[in-house]
């Protein structure tokens, strides 16, 4: 019995899986911009250029860097490492990919023509068969 006890608690203490929409409208509203057409920009007068958009917080797409502490380990500021991957100075990595080997190259214009009658003759005729 306590067993189902548990089994019931379990299953009231964990939250629904969320639905794909819900994944969905998680990630465009953490990747929106926001509501760009809420500003509205004045018309322009004469011969007037009029520039205009909306205001967004610049530390908002800001990637932290080490450099922003000043901490680096040899003195240089480098860019923060953005590509998700582990920085190799630091961590063992394996290297993926070596370059291919040499193509070999056949001037097929080069071969000569098969000798009548021989072997390589008869099998690109059809009269004898590939051995």
């Amino acid at each position: 019995m306590s067993s189902m006890l548990w089994a019931v608690a379990a299953a009231v203490a964990t939250p629904a899986s969320p639905t794909a929409e819900d994944l969905l409208e998680r990630a465009r509203s953490f990747y929106s911009l926001g509501d760009e057409t809420a500003q509205v920009c004045p018309e322009a007068t004469g011969d007037e250029i009029v520039v205009c958009g909306p205001q967004v917080d610049p530390d908002r797409y800001r990637v932290p860097s080490p450099t922003d502490q000043g901490r680096t380990d040899d003195g240089i500021p480098r860019a923060p490492n953005v590509s998700g991957l582990p920085d190799c100075s630091r961590a063992t990595c394996v290297r993926v990919g070596k370059q291919p080997r040499q193509v070999n190259l056949i001037d097929l214009d080069a071969i000569p023509e098969a000798p009548p009658g021989s072997d390589a003759d008869k099998i690109a005729k059809g009269e004898m068969a590939a051995p």
